[in-house]
């Protein structure tokens, strides 16, 4: 079933606004010559021709190979910079036009909120940069996904940087769904792909971000669905157990702390029914990746506030859903690179129902 995506809302900034988003866009693009200069040396070096055996031994490699290299200085000084930048002159832009843009923003449904106050404690770091947090406005939601994405990352990247969102929601084993949960769904661009994928499917949208979450309901709403919204940390959501037959996430795992990681892997079990299954997209192990694209992914992560890429790039997936109780466990890249990464697994059906 295919259905038209929803029109991007009529977003009309000022012209300092618009200015100061498209000069971070340009700044950004701007960087891929620093970038090709920066491979061309790790390759003439001989840093990238054995095998690592882990990502520390690669680093010290291609460390030693760029100590003197300015090419690598400028660039992570101007990426930590307009990361820096990026959601504070998107903040300022909308309190500027907060009087056409707010009415866009509204949060479309009541959320329910098991969080309360007490957020773990690792949901107080400043994920991507993004100042104050996922919450540090009313309406972050609106702001990172209308400007900072539509006018910074989309704008750099060019082309249709949530395609691949629908590629994964098609991917989960089975072609239909009775009740699907999406941990980590943010502003929703994956909750719309699993809605599409799945429209006959009841859906819950859940996430610790009230301004996000408020938003991918809006958005929802503007494209003709109606999600529940649940506000909580995936590794405990608070939904009875076995009440869904399809938990899954795109790019959410390397967001936490390993320890959490397993936290959600026993959670998913738990909220199962028996049979039901997981589909967890995240980044790529580095075994999976070139030597090269090993270096990028975890120089990029240490210049791009991911604490935690390193770990979830490091641990063996399948090894903790078997011990969380799954089976039939696969895991496999779906795209170039082998990105984005993939981890499927059952709940098996002679599992008895537990009690919530």
């Amino acid at each position: 079933m295919t259905i038209d995506a929803p029109a991007a809302p009529a977003i009309t900034l000022d012209q300092r606004g618009r200015a100061e988003l498209q000069f971070l866009s340009g700044l950004r693009a701007s960087l891929a010559p620093l970038r090709s200069a920066i491979r061309t040396r790790l390759e003439q070096s001989g840093a990238l021709d054995d095998p690592f055996d882990d990502i520390e031994s690669l680093r010290e490699r291609t460390d030693a190979a760029l100590s003197d290299s300015a090419d690598l200085r400028l660039l992570g000084a101007t990426l930590r910079w307009s990361r820096d930048r990026a959601t504070p002159r998107a903040v300022a832009a909308f309190e500027r036009s907060r009087d056409s843009l707010e009415p866009l923003a509204l949060a479309g449904a009541e959320i329910d909120d098991i969080v309360a106050g007490d957020a773990p404690r690792y949901w107080s770091y400043e994920f991507h940069g993004t100042a104050g947090g996922w919450d540090g406005h009313e309406h972050m939601g609106f702001i990172h996904h209308e400007l900072v994405y539509r006018h910074i990352i989309m704008a750099a990247y060019g082309g249709d940087i949530y395609a691949v969102r629908g590629k994964v929601a098609a991917a989960a084993p089975r072609e239909t769904y009775r009740r699907i949960l999406d941990l980590g769904a943010g502003t929703g661009q994956y909750t719309m792909k699993l809605a599409e994928t799945y429209p006959d499917a009841e859906i819950i949208a859940l996430d610790i971000s009230r301004s996000a979450l408020g938003y991918a309901l809006r958005r929802g709403l503007d494209a003709g669905h109606t999600w529940r919204g649940v506000r909580a940390p995936a590794e405990a959501t608070g939904l009875p157990a076995a009440s869904v037959d399809l938990v899954t996430s795109f790019i959410m795992l390397h967001e936490v702390p390993p320890h959490v990681t397993r936290g959600v892997l026993d959670e998913a079990f738990r909220v199962l029914a028996p049979g039901g299954d997981i589909h967890f997209s995240d980044v790529t192990p580095y075994r999976e990746r070139s030597t090269y694209q090993a270096w990028a992914d975890d120089w990029d992560a240490e210049n791009g506030s991911e604490p935690w890429w390193r770990t979830a790039a490091s641990m063996n997936l399948s090894d903790l859903a078997r011990a969380a109780g799954f089976t039939d466990i696969v895991e496999r890249g779906l795209g170039d690179g082998n990105y984005p990464w993939v981890l499927t697994a059952r709940k098996p059906e002679d599992i008895p129902e537990a009690s919530s």
